[in-house]
């Protein structure tokens, strides 16, 4: 069953993870304006539940920094939501959304029901 309500953008960047003290490089292979898969070369020792940061890295900018809970694992690959955002990291990730999407016109309806919310 399709539980997913923002379309995935297929997008390759790389983070870092944060849990629990451990820090695993990680890299974007989707995301929406409300989760991400994310891969790697190790093992993702994230359990369904937990709270877990991503440091997203874009080329020529600061890491925007998201707090997110993992809904999906499964060895090195970590389906996540997004539950918070610093300050301006959601707006910036909407922006990148934006440039990356052959779908602008369903991004930003998603983006006008996060804005209701």
């Amino acid at each position: 069953m399709q539980q997913r309500r923002f379309h995935r953008i297929t997008f390759s960047a790389p983070g870092e993870l944060s849990h629990h003290g451990l820090t695993y490089q990680v890299r974007l292979q989707n995301i929406s304006l409300r989760g991400a898969l994310l891969a790697s070369d190790e093992c993702l020792l994230v359990p369904v539940g937990d709270s877990c940061t991503l440091a997203l890295s874009l080329p020529g900018e600061p890491p925007v920094l998201i707090t997110a809970q993992a809904v999906h694992t499964f060895f090195s690959m970590l389906g996540i939501k997004f539950v918070g955002f610093t300050a301006g990291a959601e707006q910036r990730l909407y922006a990148l959304l934006k440039n990356i999407t052959s779908q602008a016109d369903l991004l930003e309806e998603e983006w006008h029901v996060i804005l209701r919310h």
